[in-house]
């Protein structure tokens, strides 16, 4: 994947999204196999750092990177776990670039994990637990929706961007590889079908360093 520099970024902490769920039950038109869209997605990357004003600490913003990589859209049925599932037509992924490398993204509906087989009152309960992260609607091919919370405490991250951060803020002292988590708030837009899907999703990452925008088409 070919990408323009990204320039100087602050460190920030990067945790977890929780999402919501709603109690499982039949759902009218829900997929029931595995779907994988290959495409090419159109990258737009609004860089910021904090190193404005005579003494440094303002948000300011640095430059753009816009790239093209190769990205994977994958569809399948519903995640559930402890009666309740994802408010999602589809349980989907999307991933852009090669995962780990500068600029890559990868983004996810939902996640099953394990967590304690009791409460904390000490009552006994299902082990696993379901992490909601977007809720998004369908009509006929139309498909949109929003990232709708970000709990970072949680410690279960999984919409990320690769960045970058400075090794020293504000000095040109060289950058290193961070992964970074996207803000609640991001929304998706376009349509799905069984042969094609083509979609864009805007949003920013946690600290404000990086606001993007990428266009799939697959």
């Amino acid at each position: 994947m070919k990408t323009r520099k990204f320039g100087l970024a602050a460190a920030v902490s990067v945790t977890a999204a929780l999402g919501t769920v709603v109690p499982s039950g039949p759902a009218a038109g829900a997929q029931s196999a595995l779907r994988i869209y290959r495409g090419t997605a159109t990258v737009v990357v609004d860089v910021y750092d904090y190193c404005g004003g005579p003494l440094w600490g303002e948000h300011r913003f640095v430059g753009t990177s816009r790239y093209k990589a190769a990205a994977k859209f994958v569809t399948g049925p519903r995640k559930s776990a402890a009666g309740r599932v994802e408010r999602n037509p589809f349980y989907w992924e999307f991933y852009v670039g090669d995962i780990g490398a500068l600029g890559s993204f990868q983004f996810g509906s939902a996640h099953v994990v394990t967590a304690s087989a009791r409460d904390l009152g000490g009552n006994v309960r299902d082990p696993k637990l379901l992490l909601g992260y977007w809720v998004t609607s369908r009509s006929g091919t139309s498909w949109s929706g929003k990232l709708v919370d970000s709990h970072r405490a949680e410690g279960a991250t999984f919409n990320h961007f690769y960045g970058e951060k400075t090794i020293v803020p504000c000095r040109d002292l060289g950058t290193s590889r961070f992964l970074y988590a996207v803000n609640a708030g991001a929304t998706v837009s376009g349509r799905v079908s069984s042969g094609s899907a083509a979609f864009t999703i805007r949003g920013s990452t946690y600290g404000d360093n990086y606001r993007f925008r990428i266009t799939f088409n697959g």
